[in-house]
């Protein structure tokens, strides 16, 4: 398959990618690792007329860390970030980026993308909704903004950036007791068909601040807030893990599709989320 024709460029500038992006508007798209992006072109799904490459706008391509979170550019790709020796002070973040496909593609996916995209079954947009994480946009008419995770992610494909707008940066807050990831998928590398992100502290013996966010079940990533409520105050145990897990079943409606229905999914769900956990817990 080929692409539609379109014109392409490549600036070296993040205000000359902002100029361009604002004389095209919607006619404009912006490429970044182009994992996704090839295959909407390719499947004719995106017929842009501009296609304007990021990979010579070196701001772009920066991790900082602090004590409070890590701040990865849009181009930093995932096989980099996943070796980065500051990765590993965010909890969880290592595991999420070693889910995403296969080696290969993380050795061209950006973080940027990853998360721009908006998969409803990716790894990353799920971690950084249960860290309360955000993302950096700025365009040339209204300069700077910052958006919270929760807010960002708007349905399938579909988040809060405006046409103008480039995503810039994004930040994963360290958490300050433990995160776990898992996910099941048809085969390796898949995306997942239910995957689970969960996160609590543990203060004078008992669950505080308690995060299950799931992905793959719905248009977005979501948090699971009955499960969560039955976690805190709770000492962390097999039997206080089985009923947060409980609460999965009896409050999640997962879409079904040719692949998982509604009861597998929504059963999945459970069984992750209890796995997750005591994997927390050891």
């Amino acid at each position: 398959m080929k692409p539609p024709a379109f014109d392409y460029a490549d600036p070296d500038t993040l205000d000359g990618a902002l100029a361009l992006l604002a004389d095209h508007g919607d006619d404009a798209v912006i490429i970044a690792g182009g994992q996704s992006l090839i295959p909407l072109l390719n499947l004719r799904l995106a017929r842009p007329e501009l296609v304007i490459d990021l990979r010579h706008i070196d701001d772009l391509f920066e991790v900082s860390v602090d004590e409070s979170c890590l701040r990865s550019g849009t181009m930093v790709r995932a096989a980099d970030l996943e070796e980065h020796p500051s990765a590993t002070t965010i909890p969880g973040l290592v595991p999420a980026l070693s889910l995403i496909a296969h080696s290969q593609i993380r050795a061209r996916t950006t973080i940027g993308g990853s998360v721009a995209h908006a998969d409803p079954a990716a790894e990353l947009p799920a971690l950084l909704v249960a860290l309360d994480g955000s993302v950096a946009l700025k365009s040339s008419a209204r300069g700077e903004r910052t958006v919270e995770a929760a807010d960002f992610f708007l349905g399938p494909l579909w988040t809060a950036r405006e046409p103008d707008e480039i995503l810039t940066s994004v930040t994963f807050p360290r958490h300050k007791g433990v995160v776990a990831i898992d996910e099941v998928a048809m085969r390796p590398g898949d995306f997942a068909l239910v995957g689970v992100v969960t996160a609590y502290n543990v203060y004078a013996g008992m669950v505080a601040d308690p995060r299950i966010v799931l992905f793959g079940v719905a248009g977005t990533p979501i948090r699971v807030t009955e499960a969560e409520a039955a976690l805190v105050g709770a000492v962390p145990s097999t039997a206080t893990f089985a009923a947060a897990a409980e609460k999965i079943r009896e409050h999640l409606t997962p879409l079904g599709d040719a692949h998982a229905s509604v009861e597998y999914r929504r059963n999945l769900a459970a069984v992750l989320v209890e796995r997750s956990l005591v994997k927390n817990n050891d």
